[in-house]
Parts: structure tokens; C-alpha cells; sequence
């Protein structure tokens, strides 16, 4: 365990890190992932093949998820996402990120945002480091432009994202 740990602290990576990511995104698939996004997902989580981001905050709005600007329109199988997170943590390490978004913008605050399940390995996604003063880069800003997804990478429910988050997060 100990050469794990001193492996995975040289890319600033800790093993609490990589579990809680990795356990938090299978909760999520399996509380609200449809059998298909089960089978692909999990396995690969689970044997650590995978790691997953989540994008959550943004510039202007803080921590308050409410507040999501990053948009995603349905163009006809597929969404387009347009936006940026910022303070996602292992977003350059990461294969997948768990990524909210406006989906409805006439809706109010906390209503109208959904859970996607973006593939990291794609056109359109800009992975930056945040260098902190200690000049380690723990945390990314995400810049998504014009990426496009299979529409069946919603998590949930359409427009009840907020509800996912919340659970998430407690």
C-alpha cells in the first residue's frame, strides 16, 4: 500500500481521492443510471480502470449549483454542452466526468438542470490546471465547446438534476 500511495501522491493524487470519486460516481449510476449506462460504467469503475470528475461549480456561481450556466441542447440523438466548470478536482486524470447543466433555462433556479455523463476523451473538452501558490494544480477548470454526447448519457430524470446533486452530495 505504501508504494500506491507514494505513486499516486507524485500526480497529487491521493487514495482517499480516487476511492471517494470512483465510489460517489457508482452511486450515482447505480441510484439513477439506466441498465445500459450500469453495464458500461461500473465495470470499469470498479476495476479502477476508470476515474470520474464532477462538474459542479462555476465561474460567478460559487458553490451554488443553482446558479448552473453551463447549457446542453438536445440536437436530435445528441447534446450539445456549452459552458466551463471550474475547481473540478482530477479532471486531468479523469475518464469521465458527472457534469450538470441547464437543460431547461426558462425553468427556475434549482429546476431545469440534469446530470450528463460525459466521456473525457473527446473534441470540444479543454482540461486546464488551477496552479495554487504551494505550484501543485489539485483542481481543473473544464471548458466545453460545442461537446457533443449520446443522449442516452442522462443520469436520471430530465430537468430533476438538482435532486441527484443534493443526494451527491449529502
Amino acid at each position: 500500500m505504501c508504494v500506491v500511495t507514494e505513486e499516486l501522491s507524485r500526480g497529487y493524487i491521493g487514495v482517499g481521492s480516487l476511492g471517494t470519486r470512483s465510489e460517489i460516481a457508482a452511486e450515482l449510476i447505480m441510484g439513477g443510471g439506466t441498465e445500459e449506462q450500469k453495464k458500461e460504467w461500473l465495470p470499469k469503475l470498479a476495476a479502477g480502470e476508470y476515474l470520474g470528475a464532477f462538474g459542479l461549480t462555476e465561474p460567478g456561481a460559487g458553490s451554488d449549483s443553482g446558479a448552473t450556466a453551463t447549457t446542453a441542447v438536445l440536437d436530435g440523438d445528441e447534446w450539445v454542452i456549452n459552458g466551463q466548470k471550474i475547481w473540478t478536482s482530477t479532471a486531468d486524470k479523469s475518464q469521465m466526468m458527472f457534469v450538470l447543466v441547464r437543460t431547461e433555462p426558462d425553468a427556475q433556479k434549482h429546476a431545469g438542470i440534469s446530470y450528463l455523463l460525459i466521456d473525457m476523451n473527446q473534441p470540444g473538452i479543454d482540461v486546464r490546471p488551477l496552479k495554487q501558490m504551494t505550484g501543485n494544480a489539485d483542481f481543473n477548470e473544464v471548458f466545453l465547446d460545442d461537446v457533443r454526447i449520446p443522449r442516452e448519457n442522462l443520469v436520471g430524470e430530465l430537468n430533476q438534476g438538482w435532486s441527484i446533486a443534493r443526494s451527491s452530495l449529502d
